[in-house]
Order: structure tokens, then sequence, then C-alpha cells
């Protein structure tokens, strides 16, 4: 899948890529440079629970801004349900509608896998991310596995994937 929209002097492209695309995984590295000193004081070290693994990721989403990976965002198969996992949008490119077009995109994945509702999980020290998902219609729902209710970090959301509005 590739998708190519202009905004103002910028060219946007989507394209749908293995979790293994080096510039996917460049910007799930800067993600976790940015938002995991946020939680050292509550989890020290340890590595967060429920990462996705090549294994169980079934889309990969890379928004290119002029040729620029800018952005991403993952699909994720747990047992029962499917999860957006890993959005990030690189700071020089925020303000653009990265976030919420990625959101988008998995959204679709998930009807055209046959979804009928989509998960997530956000840190609570990830307020601009609480916000979006809020916005976008997400409602929150008890924390799910494989995340730790005890924690008292996990926040955690669904959304009803009726079919887009025809118009």
């Amino acid at each position: 899948m590739t998708d190519t929209r202009t905004t103002p002097a910028r060219s946007i492209t989507w394209e749908e890529v293995s979790w293994e695309d080096p510039r996917a995984a460049a910007l799930r590295e800067a993600m976790d440079a940015e938002v995991g000193p946020r939680y050292v004081p509550i989890r020290g070290a340890s590595t967060p629970p429920g990462r996705p693994t090549g294994d169980d990721v079934e889309t990969v989403v890379l928004a290119l801004v002029d040729g620029e990976a800018a952005a991403t965002g993952t699909l994720r198969l747990l047992p029962e349900r499917l999860e957006v996992k890993r959005l990030f949008v690189g700071p020089a490119f925020r303000r653009l509608g990265l976030a919420r077009a990625i959101l988008a995109h998995l959204e679709n994945a998930a009807r055209a896998r046959g979804a009928h509702e989509l998960f997530l999980q956000t840190g609570n020290r990830q307020p601009d991310a609480i916000a979006l998902y809020e916005r976008e219609g997400w409602e929150h729902v008890e924390v799910f596995a494989p995340y730790d209710p005890s924690d008292g970090i996990s926040v955690c959301f669904r959304k009803d994937l009726a079919p887009p509005a025809e118009g």
C-alpha cells in the first residue's frame, strides 16, 4: 500500500512495511529514547511489558514526509484482539496530523482483517497520547493482558470499528 498526499510544501507518502524495516525500527528507537525515561522512576531499568515482536505484528505503517521517515504505528495480533502499538511521530514532523492519520490507517487495516473493535495501551506519563486517543473517539477500558493492572502505569482504550461513513 502506498498513498501519497501533499500538504503545503510537503509530500506525505504512506507505506506498509515489515517490522524489521530499518526506518520504522529507527523511529521506535527514538520513541524509546524519548518516552522511556518518563517511566524510570516507576519501573527502573526493567523492560516494559507487552512489547511486540515480528511474530505477532500484522501491519506496520510508515509515513514519509518529503521522503524522510517521519512516523510509524503497528497493528499487533494478541490472542483475542488486535492492538495498536508503537505509534510515534518524530519531533520534526509533529503538528502535521500524522498520528491521527496513522490511527486511521491502522483502523482500516483492522477492518480489512475482519475486526469490529481495536484496542491499545499507553502509559500514564504520556498525556499527549492519552489526549489524542480520547479526541479520536477511543474509550477507556480495563487494563488487559499482557499488561499488569497493578503497576499503575497502563492506560487502555478500545474503539468500535463501525464502517466509515459513506459520503
